[in-house]
């Protein structure tokens, strides 16, 4: 059994996978396209590369507790 937290085929596949069921998403398109670039992140990671940092500012969360 491959242990998908080390492969990285697993995470770029996932990321296609988002990528595409965003195109074809009429709301949320823009939170789905943030989990495809957080899928290639673990790719990244997973290849043992540092991923790019993620500018400030730039995420928010899809909740925020009150």
């Amino acid at each position: 059994m491959t242990d998908f937290l080390t492969n990285a085929d697993h995470w770029r596949k996932r990321a296609e996978q988002t990528r595409a069921l965003a195109a074809t998403a009429a709301k949320d398109q823009g939170r789905l396209l943030k989990v495809a670039e957080e899928y290639d992140r673990l790719a990244a990671h997973a290849e043992g590369r540092r991923s790019a940092a993620v500018p400030t500012g730039s995420y928010v969360p899809a909740s925020r507790p009150e």
